[in-house]
């Protein structure tokens, strides 16, 4: 017990420091710091699955891009080879 009473005094500026800096919070303060996050996370990010299904419909486009583009140097390719013969 007289351990507990000369250190009494730093233990008591300790939980002061604690209690002014808002070390310890209580339940309805996380509860309102949890509902503030799940706000803010709804309204800056994206979910996985719409995020899965955007990149899918983005990957579509880009490989019909691809296909688009590999046709038209083809027919350019045949347009400059017909244009480039002496026969014709």
């Amino acid at each position: 017990m007289e351990k507990f009473l000369e250190y009494a005094p730093i233990i008591i500026v300790a939980v002061i420091f604690f209690i002014q800096y808002r070390i310890f919070v209580t339940p309805a303060q996380l509860n309102s710091l949890k509902s503030d996050l799940i706000e803010y996370i709804a309204d800056h990010y994206v979910s996985g699955k719409t995020y899965r299904d955007n990149h899918l419909s983005l990957e579509n486009r880009i490989d019909r891009i691809d296909k688009n583009v590999n046709d038209v140097k083809t027919l350019l390719i045949s347009i400059v080879h017909w244009n480039g013969n002496p026969n014709n």
